[in-house]
């Protein structure tokens, strides 16, 4: 009876996994978060396809048996730290690492390692054998492998503690705190299954981990503005938060609000579809310009958006700003498209105990001195 359970909450859990597989392979997205985190689902798709083999032929014989079940067990020790490799970089990314390939490599180290000796343990025996009768043993290395592994599954335990420690670094708290949460089922279940080989542990709590995850994914879509894909105003309040929490000497927040110059116009005169295009690209060109910097965007209403960064000094953000105003202008020349996407900024810096509105008040102000200028200067010229 208690393997029939054993399958049969293997089977669900890969069956619900598959569903979710399937929805987010449908998104085009080619972020490394979504990356990564496609690969958890497919991993532990895997490790579940695994698990239920090995209950269904554990020490039950037949022509090849042992042999079989040693390449299940290789595959299912070297292949399990592969995927717990995959979780830290899934952690490190949503931490705010820039992932690069040195970072890959080094992170992905451990996993090749212990794969390359699962693999050679078929014949050796040191992490692990298979008796006559075809039932698993520890090898006299498993206790190795078992460091190894939970070396592996608390390391990133390690970021997330001083990052939560840390308030004036990193991703918002509340991220981080989710993402504790997400780590607690494989924990308790790798914890329980180390002593009691055979119970569904590590994988199938795995499992709960990824619909939770997949549930808060689709939550935090509900606040994402639906046609650029940049947040919505809704978030705006707790990240100015912690963003404030994080400024300092050298580390200045400021706040940029813009709008695009005769939004209206390129609507009235070329369609709607035209003026939702020139959303979308400007969404594109600002997401652009932060590259490899902290920052959020956000589409504010309408035409108008809203970028908070931080920078050294109020000469950077002005550079900022220029290097903002010449990818559009780039953009233009490129594109030569019927219409030309300009846009106007204004920007202001964060004081201690300033709320969001006044900053904002602030960096609308300048936006609108700016965007008069620019309507007397066409005004003189004749220029659109």
């Amino acid at each position: 009876m208690s393997t029939i359970i054993h399958v049969e909450l293997d089977v669900l859990c890969f069956v619900i996994l598959a569903v979710i597989g399937y929805q987010i392979t449908r998104s085009v997205s080619k972020q490394m978060n979504r990356v990564l985190f496609r690969t958890l689902i497919y991993g532990i798709m895997f490790f579940l396809a695994l698990d239920i083999i090995w209950v269904l032929t554990e020490g039950r014989m037949f022509p090849g048996a042992v042999a079989f079940n040693k390449v299940i067990d290789a595959l299912y020790l070297g292949v399990g730290v592969i995927l717990g490799c995959v979780w830290y970089l899934y952690v490190l990314e949503t931490l705010g690492y820039r992932i690069t390939r040195q970072i890959t490599s080094l992170v992905m180290l451990p996993g090749a390692i212990f794969l390359v000796l699962s693999i050679i343990s078929i014949w050796t025996g040191w992490i692990f054998t298979v008796t006559p009768e075809n039932h698993y043993v520890h090898g006299p290395w498993f206790t190795v492998y078992n460091a190894g592994t939970l070396f592996i599954l608390f390391l990133p335990l390690v970021h997330i503690i001083i990052r939560l420690l840390n308030r004036r670094e990193g991703t918002p708290r509340w991220m981080v705190w989710k993402l504790l949460l997400f780590y607690i089922p494989p924990v308790v279940g790798t914890l329980i299954s180390i002593p009691y080989t055979g119970l569904p542990g590590t994988w199938t709590c795995a499992s709960v981990s990824i619909v939770l995850m997949y549930i808060d994914d689709q939550e935090r879509e509900i606040l994402r503005d639906s046609l650029t894909g940049l947040n919505n105003r809704k978030t705006l309040d707790s990240v100015f938060e912690d963003y404030t929490r994080q400024a300092g000497e050298g580390k200045q927040l400021y706040l940029f609000m813009m709008d695009l110059d005769n939004f209206k116009g390129i609507n009235d005169t070329l369609g709607h579809s035209v003026g939702d295009r020139a959303l979308v690209q400007t969404a594109q060109l600002l997401t652009g310009s932060l590259a490899g910097m902290k920052g959020y965007i956000a589409r504010f209403g309408g035409d108008e958006f809203l970028v908070m960064s931080f920078f050294g000094s109020e000469e950077e953000a002005s550079e900022y700003k220029e290097k903002l105003t010449e990818s559009f202008r780039e953009y233009n020349e490129k594109e030569k498209l019927p219409y030309l996407l300009k846009t106007s900024i204004g920007f202001s810096r964060w004081q201690p105990g300033q709320s969001l509105a006044e900053l904002t008040e602030l960096a609308d102000g300048q936006l609108y001195e700016e965007k008069a200028k620019t309507k007397k200067k066409r005004r003189k010229t004749g220029s659109r």
